[in-house]
């Protein structure tokens, strides 16, 4: 079976997901760039699994976000880089190899890119909260981004399963 990945595709979906996550970064910086000195001394900073706030902090916790985002960025990237020097436990086969460790780094380009968005959305959640715009940050936060999360993770798991059981899954 022919399991060879299109290069020339893979690397424009690895480019769109680099800017779709580096957008996301830009954006929360932009958004706390912009509202900071518009915004109370303290904002509330934690909520809750329903999505109230649940705590109060300084407005600065803000940059804090924004720090650790961009830490989560350049770790998930560092990451992405690490295909070329990782080793399989299980020996297989050159192609087949080349395809799990794709689909894993994959895998982790997608995760970044969720994650910069949901951080970004958490920056503008808290400054519309402090702002009076908002209530929270929603009820639906934690659920929907819990399965988008473990939905990426399952997808890639299911193909990389795939593609060690020898079955073809991408054309």
């Amino acid at each position: 079976k022919n399991i060879s990945v299109d290069f020339f595709t893979e690397v424009r979906l690895k480019t769109f997901r680099e800017l779709i996550a580096l957008a996301g970064l830009v954006f929360a910086v932009a958004v706390v760039m912009d509202f900071y000195s518009r915004l109370p001394e303290r904002i509330a900073t934690h909520f809750n699994a329903e999505g109230m706030a649940s705590g109060l902090g300084a407005k600065s916790a803000l940059w804090v976000l924004v720090g650790i985002a961009a830490l989560l960025y350049l770790t998930l990237t560092a990451i992405g880089g690490l295909s070329r020097v990782v080793r399989l436990q299980r020996p297989l086969a050159p192609e087949r190899e080349k395809v799990v460790l794709a689909e894993s780094m994959a895998m982790v380009s997608w995760i970044k890119t969720v994650i910069c968005w949901m951080f970004a959305y958490l920056c503008l959640a808290m400054v519309r909260n402090g702002m009076g715009l908002q209530v929270g940050i929603g009820v639906w936060f934690l659920p929907v981004t819990l399965l988008v999360v473990f939905g990426i993770c399952g997808i890639f798991l299911v193909r990389v399963f795939g593609t060690l059981r020898g079955f073809e899954l991408r054309d």
